[in-house]
């Protein structure tokens, strides 16, 4: 791949993760019931987004440019929304997850074990408590298993 497509794409996928990024908090803090602000994320997707855009517009696309058989659009805006839909499931050898996918649903199928009733105890008891003292007890218990002990 050319360094334009490659730079593109770089650009693109940056965008896209901090989009991501921004909108998980966004989820996160609505989970602990507060009210939704702009941080620092909303800060990063803003100026990845103006970072493609102006590559975009630096690069003075032809008409005819393709990247994985897309043709993209000569306005800016779309193109760079058209880049954001094709960066995350494409690497350099294809697409990543969607041929996976199948075989990861069917893998949780056969092998999952079903839930005991001691662990739908604790899926109940989690389940009651407020939003943040369930993200205190989950990283506590993500903390214990990461450093067991002796």
């Amino acid at each position: 791949m050319d360094p334009t497509r490659s730079m593109l794409l770089a650009l693109a996928k940056r965008a896209e993760e901090t989009r991501l990024d921004w909108q998980a908090g966004l989820a996160a803090v609505r989970a602990r019931g507060e009210t939704p602000h702009r941080n620092e994320a909303f800060a990063h997707h803003i100026q990845a987004n103006l970072c493609l855009l102006t590559a975009i517009t630096a690069a003075d696309l032809p008409a005819t440019f393709r990247i994985h058989d897309t043709t993209l659009s000569t306005d800016p805006i779309t193109a760079a929304q058209q880049l954001r839909d094709l960066a995350l499931p494409y690497d350099r050898h294809g697409p990543i997850e969607a041929t996976h996918e199948a075989a990861r649903q069917a893998y949780r199928e056969a092998f999952a074990e079903p839930i005991t009733a001691q662990e739908q105890q604790y899926v109940d008891l989690l389940a009651a408590l407020t939003p943040a003292r369930r993200d205190k007890v989950i990283a506590a218990a993500e903390e214990r298993a990461s450093h067991p002990r002796p």
